[in-house]
């Protein structure tokens, strides 16, 4: 784990780390995610995240951090033509996801990646 996140590796792992209404994850939990999500980002320089206030959206931030790569944050709110600018200017080389997410049409070139907080 890298040092950016010292909590991961220092902190009891059955603490939670984090917690989105009724959803939680442990420090264990969020490290072996976010571990995973760093995992399937390859080499990408840069990453968009679909940033909902989710479990999913923290995982896939710290993911992409973890492995080194810039996260380009997404905001649902924004328009098409916006969303489109943003990809453009930031050329992400993939987009981070809950499953259940429905992406709009500006982020269709790239390619997706759902984020699970369960995977280990």
């Amino acid at each position: 784990m890298s040092s950016l996140f010292p909590a991961l590796t220092g902190a009891p792992g059955d603490r939670v780390a984090l917690r989105f209404g009724e959803r939680s994850l442990t420090y264990a939990e969020l490290a072996a995610a976010a571990g995973a999500v760093g995992g399937r980002i390859g080499g990408a320089r840069r990453v968009a995240v679909w940033a909902t206030p989710s479990v999913e959206t923290a995982v896939a931030v710290v993911g992409v951090l973890l492995a080194g790569a810039a996260a380009v944050p997404l905001n649902p709110k924004s328009g098409e033509k916006e969303l489109g600018h943003i990809v453009s200017d930031s050329a992400p080389g993939l987009v981070l996801a809950a499953a259940g997410d429905r992406l709009p049409g500006a982020l269709a070139g790239l390619e997706r990646v759902d984020v699970d907080p369960a995977a280990r």
